[in-house]
């Protein structure tokens, strides 16, 4: 057997406590701990901190839906994996896998068992938390960021750039003969425009850049990170996008657009006052 192996196998190196009988004065402190917390992150650091108290975890990530977060990642070897499912109240919550640097005992897997039904209710309303926060961030017609996720949004992304000194560039965009199908087809058919419009931006750009609609016909995408050509190639595949789809093709959509690249020193209001007086210059020129 290899020596490194050996060493965590068969050591005492597990010097927590280990019996897995959690007493009431244990299972009302965590929950008190967990008591209002509504921030994933706040909710797994209270549950990681509790888990080590007992059992020494070299890796632990939970995998939800699509989703895969890394909750803790140490230099201790992971020669042992384990995956436990967490549900609350029939509410599939997704996975914990962990990795350990040697097995784990009966005793300590059912430790975990009982954090983990202890732990499922504060998931349960972090989740709800996000899903309704995202919820009041988006726009329900066209399913992109709205004027609020925007705002908030814009605000990170120009600190990453003063920071960091990554590129960022704003494109504005609006549509061309809109408000002629909304007065000649009907508000169900404008409706149909508008989402078919926010499906072909949001394929034009990458999963790392994000889209809004702000309103009407007004629609926003932050290129993060971005260069000077970033907003040539978007609103070229935007162009392309649209002359291929039968629906803003049946109605003659174009767009119109302007951009403003991040240089030191801007705004939200100086990036949007440059991009918009492009818009109004190139739908001049048209």
């Amino acid at each position: 057997m290899d020596s490194k192996l050996r060493d965590y196998t068969t050591a005492p190196l597990f010097t927590h406590q280990k019996s897995s009988f959690l007493g009431a004065d244990t299972r009302l402190l965590f929950l008190q701990q967990l008591q209002g917390k509504l921030d994933l992150y706040d909710v797994f650091q209270i549950f990681t901190q509790e888990i080590d108290k007992y059992i020494d975890v070299s890796k632990l990530s939970w995998h939800f839906d699509n989703e895969c977060a890394l909750i803790k990642s140490t230099d201790m070897p992971k020669y042992h994996t384990y995956c436990f499912s967490l549900s609350f109240d029939e509410r599939v919550l997704g996975e914990l896998h962990y990795q350990t640097p040697y097995t784990l005992e009966p005793e300590e897997q059912t430790l975990l068992h009982h954090y983990h039904r202890l732990f499922a209710g504060s998931l349960n309303n972090a989740l709800e938390f996000r899903r309704i926060k995202k919820m009041a961030l988006r726009d329900h017609l066209s399913d992109l960021g709205n004027r609020a996720c925007f705002e908030q949004d814009i605000h990170h992304a120009l600190a990453i750039s003063e920071r960091r000194a990554v590129g960022l560039t704003l494109v504005i965009f609006d549509l061309d003969n809109f408000k002629q199908v909304n007065d000649r087809y009907g508000h169900l058919n404008g409706d149909k425009v508008i989402r078919s419009f926010s499906k072909a931006l949001k394929k034009s750009v990458r999963a790392s850049d994000r889209c809004y609609r702000l309103g009407g016909d007004e629609f926003i995408a932050l290129l993060q990170p971005s260069t000077e050509q970033s907003a040539e190639k978007v609103t070229l595949r935007v162009i392309e996008a649209l002359s291929i789809h039968p629906i803003l093709q049946h109605f003659n959509i174009g767009t119109s657009f302007g951009y403003a690249n991040y240089h030191d020193g801007d705004t939200s209001a100086s990036l949007i006052e440059r991009a918009d007086r492009r818009l109004y210059y190139h739908k001049r020129n048209k």
